[in-house]
């Protein structure tokens, strides 16, 4: 390749081929720098990120997966009774206590009104002090309970009228402690209050008592429950030792 000839800036004389400075004058000549070559490069396409792999699970595999998911549950909850409810010593529950299971009464033993033709199904060991076609009056282990039935009227009549009507003589200081949260006789909704006396007996003692009236009205009867117990407030929720036993003849009521 011929290479370009070359002059001198400042007096025009040629230059020879890579000299610094000019034969004729000595002037400094800049040297030609030959041009960078321009280089092409093709242009980067988008760079591809692998995309995530997608499984897909067989019915089978799902399947297989919740029951031993199931498996698992059952074992946690089955130890979970078992450490609960084994043998084994236990601290008595004191507060925000779960419910207790109370064990059925035996029923063999009913008395069915002639009258209002309601059925009370009561303990077989108890026994029956009097009865006619409205009623019956029923001792049990330390108290007696009385269901009586009358027409017409309402439950809130019922109950007062059964409180009025003690004789004064025989029960004194008779005092309201509470309602009766969930009052029914039968699977008829009522009203019930708990309250405490002195009651006198023959022998002129007085026996501090706690006694429970529930009332219920349905298709015009009116029936009541009245149960006395000796007072137990230190180891009955109610203050009756029965309380659970009276509740349960409650829940066993049929009527007509």
């Amino acid at each position: 390749m011929a290479m370009a000839l070359r002059f001198c800036g400042h007096c025009g004389a040629q230059v020879a081929p890579g000299a610094p400075f000019c034969g004729r004058c000595g002037a400094p000549v800049a040297l030609q720098v030959a041009p960078r070559p321009v280089y092409s490069y093709p242009a980067a396409g988008p760079m591809a990120y692998p995309t995530a792999r997608q499984f897909k699970l067989s019915q089978a595999t799902i399947a297989g997966g919740l029951l031993a998911l199931l498996a698992i549950v059952t074992v946690l909850v089955s130890a979970f009774a078992v450490s609960h409810f084994a043998g084994g010593s236990h601290s008595a529950c004191t507060v925000n206590c779960a419910p207790k299971f109370v064990t059925p009464l035996p029923e063999a033993a009913a008395y069915r009104s002639s009258a209002f033709n309601f059925q009370v199904n009561y303990n077989s060991q108890w026994t029956v002090r009097a009865q006619d076609a409205d009623g019956v009056t029923l001792g049990t282990r330390i108290g007696s309970v009385q269901v009586a039935g009358t027409r017409g009227g309402t439950a809130a009549q019922a109950l007062q009228s059964t409180v009025s009507a003690l004789p004064t003589g025989t029960w004194q200081d008779v005092t309201l402690v509470s309602s009766v949260k969930g009052a029914h006789v039968g699977d008829q909704d009522g009203l019930g209050a708990l309250y405490s006396a002195n009651l006198i007996g023959a022998s002129s003692a007085a026996v501090n008592v706690r006694f429970a009236v529930i009332a219920a009205t349905r298709n015009g009867v009116t029936v009541v429950v009245f149960a006395v117990n000796p007072a137990d407030t230190k180891n009955s929720p109610s203050g009756m030792p029965e309380g659970a036993e009276f509740d349960y003849l409650c829940t066993e009521f049929a009527w007509s």
